[in-house]
């Protein structure tokens, strides 16, 4: 399965988690420039999302988080937000946040995805053979979601009650959804030549297959969706048909659609969509794992972690 048709799967289920939330960009006050240089390296990631807009206007969202990669030189969720953007940005050069961001957390195979888009995009089969292998070798695949999405929906829903006053309700819903949409279309691309080199160049590399192997573990180890969404399919695609690797294979994607269906329809049903959406956030502070969020939810409804006999996945038609 292509990676667009496994990550869209994920976005569509994660932003239906916030009902309550509408499609717009939160709105925000106007601050001067004085200002900028004041604020807060969250508060300039918050303010790029929302200037960027739906249409993903990367190029208005890159001073603010350029401004937010040099204010905060130690945070690699900053370094690697930066990274994607200024890849998406005619004329910007990366190579200097994915340094950063490779000395800064070392042991997350994420780090090396902007390596690989450039060695594929020039061709260098021995660069990119040997950024798979380092890959390979790490520990977990991190894009920091949980602390990016959190940190500027918080930021988004202060900046939209100062500008709209006092008596506006509590839109922590709109901003939450809001940075999810924006954080999943700016790091999907990022996935591409991993998805290229793995679901595709593996079918006549025996080698390229075996680091895609491990890759794929280290994938689900991963703190997103996206993450573990490519990790099982790639998993599905080099297994054996038939054999007990790919049914155990099979079962933990069930069990993953199975957690995020149910997180999704235990949130939807909950009265308070604003309350329960920094419920939400106070869970992404503390757990690494986006999908460790899913699990507390369907926990905390008092559900089964495991699917139940007779689940239907919805997803499959």
């Amino acid at each position: 399965m292509h990676i667009r048709h496994i990550t869209l799967r994920i976005i569509g289920i994660t932003l239906m988690l916030v009902l309550g939330a509408c499609g717009s960009t939160p709105s925000q006050p106007q601050e001067s420039n004085r200002s900028k240089s004041s604020a807060s390296p969250d508060a300039l990631v918050a303010d790029a999302m929302q200037r960027a807009g739906q249409h993903l206007d990367l190029p208005s969202a890159l001073p603010l988080i350029q401004m937010a990669f040099d204010k905060a030189p130690d945070r690699p969720d900053i370094a690697w937000l930066y990274a994607q953007v200024c890849t998406g940005v005619p004329g910007c050069q990366p190579e200097s946040a994915d340094a950063r961001l490779r000395r800064l957390d070392p042991n997350n195979a994420a780090v090396w995805l902007g390596a690989l888009g450039r060695a594929r995009n020039s061709g260098d089969t021995a660069a990119e053979n040997e950024i798979l292998d380092r890959m390979s070798r790490a520990e977990r695949f991190d894009i920091y979601w949980n602390s990016l999405v959190s940190k500027a929906a918080i930021v988004m829903s202060a900046n939209t009650a100062a500008h709209m006053g006092p008596t506006t309700p509590d839109l922590i819903a709109t901003s939450l959804n809001y940075a999810i949409g924006w954080l999943s279309t700016v790091a999907l691309p990022a996935f591409k030549p991993l998805s290229d080199a793995c679901l595709t160049g593996a079918n006549s590399n025996p080698a390229t297959a075996q680091r895609c192997r491990t890759i794929a573990t280290v994938l689900t180890r991963g703190d997103s969706l996206i993450a573990e969404g490519l990790g099982l399919s790639m998993q599905q695609k080099l297994a054996t048909p038939g054999s007990a690797e790919a049914e155990q294979i099979d079962t933990q994607i069930r069990r993953s659609r199975y957690q995020r269906e149910t997180a999704g329809q235990i949130i939807a049903t909950q009265a308070d969509q604003e309350k329960f959406s920094r419920e939400l956030i106070k869970l992404m502070t503390t757990l690494r794992r986006e999908q460790d969020v899913f699990l507390t939810v369907v926990r905390w409804g008092q559900q089964p972690v495991e699917p139940p006999p007779g689940w239907i996945d919805p997803s499959v038609g």
